[in-house]
């Protein structure tokens, strides 16, 4: 109660300790999420044939895009609209497009984009290939014996709608396997955004050391377990307190979708949240005076998210740093998002709720034992 009180027990710590981080963190997974969604492609097609609106359809069924309908509008028109930002891409497709393939001329669609990025990488080469199936299938047909120009353009839409009966088929399986580890940037801010908070509370135990606060505390008829036990309890409340601000603000308030519901995200956040007071208690024990706290920070924060894939996929990091990343409790936070998504359930991430657990009593029990005040106190 006293460390709750210390956190939030003025309007200023209310303010600076819960709101402010938690309205901050919520508007940046707001930002984030938003990159995430489908990318706007604005489609002019002013082909007087039909081979434009085959192209045209093939891009509406690629799901990674919003394929808007512009056409009417001049190629000058929508290089404007990207330049504004009303779209992330535009594609004119020239009014000789099918004229020029059938006559066996290569005529591609040209696409505006403001800078290159992997999605409009990828719609460039997709553009390709469909031009270059349609001028070889065109070529195709053309060259079939006893047709002629009228007989061309029928038999190329039987050949192209018999291209689109796959012979192969593929079965979706539930392999419980998510997005999150192959794009953890927006969890991963958050299992980092709560091990800062989680520090604070290291704040006030050097603020007690400093203080002599802890020795005299130690010549009360407290263990040092039940020590322990009092910032790793406050620290659960105020880390709780500011999780459902954080996640209320991000799910409600921005839209955001991780793919796991609101309360699964809860749960495993608490778990994680759990080996996170844990660590901080077992540093609480090894930090000797207020001027450790920064490098604490920044040799153990930081790097740790960085090798346990919250800002990338864990699979670019060399194979030792893949092991490392074993020994932290982000990965296997991560890890437990990442089944739920994929569409998992609470028996699915029991390992790595276990494991989130073992980390804190470990780390707890760690923290009780050297949590000492300082010589120079005594």
């Amino acid at each position: 109660m006293q460390l709750i009180k210390r956190t939030m027990g003025s309007r200023r710590g209310l303010f600076l300790n819960m709101l402010l981080p938690a309205i901050i963190l919520s508007v940046l997974t707001g930002l984030l999420g938003a990159q995430g969604q489908q990318a706007v492609i604005a489609v002019a097609n002013a082909d007087s044939g039909e081979l434009g609106a085959y192209v045209k359809e093939a891009l509406s069924r690629e799901k990674l895009y919003d394929v808007r309908d512009v056409t009417g509008s001049t190629e000058e028109e929508i290089k404007q609209q990207v330049l504004d930002g009303k779209a992330d891409a535009a594609v004119f497709i020239p009014s000789d497009y099918t004229a020029a393939l059938l006559e066996g001329n290569h005529v591609p669609a040209v696409m505006y984009r403001m800078n290159i990025q992997l999605w409009n990488a990828s719609l460039a080469t997709t553009l390709e290939a469909e031009t270059k199936k349609l001028s070889v299938s065109a070529a195709m047909v053309a060259g079939t014996v006893g047709v002629d120009k009228e007989g061309i353009m029928p038999l190329l839409k039987e050949l192209l709608a018999a291209q689109e009966k796959p012979i192969v088929t593929t079965e979706h399986v539930g392999t419980k396997l998510g997005n999150i580890l192959s794009s953890p940037i927006m969890v991963g801010i958050l299992l980092m955004f709560v091990m800062m908070l989680v520090s604070q509370s290291i704040g006030f135990i050097m603020e007690d050391r400093e203080l002599r606060t802890m020795a005299r505390m130690y010549t009360a008829p407290v263990r040092a377990i039940d020590i322990s036990l009092g910032n790793f309890l406050g620290s659960m409340a105020v880390g709780t307190l500011q999780l459902l601000i954080v996640l209320s603000l991000t799910y409600f308030v921005f839209k955001y979708d991780p793919g796991v519901s609101f309360g699964y995200m809860l749960l495993v956040l608490e778990f994680f949240l759990l080996a996170a007071v844990g660590l901080t208690s077992a540093i609480a024990g090894l930090v000797r005076d207020s001027r450790q706290l920064t490098q604490i920070n920044n040799l153990v924060i930081m790097p740790s998210c960085m090798v346990s894939g919250c800002f990338f996929p864990l699979s670019m990091l060399p194979t030792f740093m893949q092991k490392l990343a074993n020994f932290l409790p982000q990965k296997w936070a991560l890890q437990a998002i990442d089944r739920l998504g994929g569409g998992g359930s609470i028996a699915d991430i029991g390992l790595q709720l276990a494991i989130l657990v073992l980390f804190a009593a470990v780390l707890i029990a760690f923290g009780s034992a050297v949590l000492r005040p300082s010589k120079q106190s005594l």
